[in-house]
């Protein structure tokens, strides 16, 4: 199935790179997704590899981040959280990444190398919460955490540099932390930067089964298990659950990085309009043949123009 990525600087949705079957690092970095991936495992065999299964760890930090940037490690609401602060100058941003894992796997590698590349391309400070997990916890648990983690950063550093960013599942968390944010009366952050979002836990767009013979990696029926998890007794459609379905009014300034061999797709491109009919400011990135979460291969071409262009935009210098 074949979704129309025009440029069109009236709605905002622009092309990041060359229209085609993208780079050959970016073909290869998706045959390994589909090699690693096992999309189409069953509802029952899901159910056996998560439920009781022992306390999923992050992925070890990599020897890089310890090298390159100081680190620090807290806890908050017993949860770990991690602070990577550059070590000579710094923008005075200070991103806060939220991972994917459909809500329920653990930080990976390639979310390091998102934080890494993040840091080294905009100078910010990244915190990076590890937020409680389904099916062993529910979204409410993790909202307690992370708002404790974004009154945190509040405490030392202006809202209005303070950047909201994740990829799927983390995207998804981003999002509603926003939406919270804002019904909780807190000070907004001054930008969205959402990878790959998850943004309707149901799937409700018959669209996204339709790409499924072009996405490796996810699958709508294991997706709503795991929303399934996630909501714990609350309804999937509920707005800080499904922020499709929310008010997106007054949020602040959004930009979605999309890739259009994912079932998430259609669902990006129907939240950007809903947020310009809203009255706010969205802007949708579509890469070309872009697999769910492609700037997690942070070695292609595709990867680096997304954060050269989240540099750009945050006014940091190559």
């Amino acid at each position: 199935m074949a979704i129309e990525t025009p440029t069109d600087n009236t709605t905002s949705i622009t092309s990041l790179g060359p229209q085609g079957k993208g780079s050959f690092l970016q073909r290869l970095a998706a045959w390994v997704v589909k090699l690693r991936s096992n999309p189409s495992i069953s509802l029952e065999a899901l159910n056996l590899k998560y439920q009781g299964r022992a306390a999923p760890q992050p992925e070890k930090l990599k020897s890089g981040l310890r090298r390159h940037f100081d680190v620090s490690e807290e806890l908050a609401n017993g949860c770990q959280v991690y602070t990577f602060r550059q070590r000579v100058g710094g923008s005075g941003w200070h991103i806060i990444y939220t991972h994917g894992g459909a809500f329920v796997n653990p930080l990976q590698k390639a979310h390091w190398d998102i934080v890494e590349c993040l840091l080294r391309a905009t100078g910010a400070t990244v915190t990076v919460p590890i937020y409680p997990l389904a099916p062993e916890h529910t979204y409410s648990q993790a909202f307690e955490f992370l708002e404790a983690v974004y009154r945190d950063v509040l405490e030392s550093v202006s809202p209005g540099r303070i950047v909201l960013c994740g990829d799927s599942a983390g995207g998804n968390l981003a999002l509603t932390q926003a939406l919270h944010f804002r019904d909780r009366g807190l000070p907004a952050p001054a930008r969205l930067v959402l990878f790959s979002p998850w943004l309707d836990l149901a799937l409700g767009d018959s669209r996204a089964r339709d790409l499924e013979p072009l996405d490796d990696m996810l699958r709508v029926d294991g997706l709503r298990q795991m929303g399934s998890w996630w909501a714990g007794s609350a309804d999937l459609a509920e707005p800080l659950l499904s922020p499709l379905n929310a008010d997106l009014q007054a949020l602040p300034p959004i930009d979605v990085y999309q890739g259009t061999h994912d079932i998430l797709y259609p669902d990006a491109r129907t939240f950007h309009e809903r947020v310009l009919a809203a009255g706010g400011s969205s802007r949708l990135h579509v890469t070309e043949a872009g697999f769910h979460v492609f700037m997690g291969a942070t070695f292609t071409p595709e990867a680096r123009r997304v954060f050269s262009r989240i540099a750009s935009d945050l006014g940091v210098a190559p």
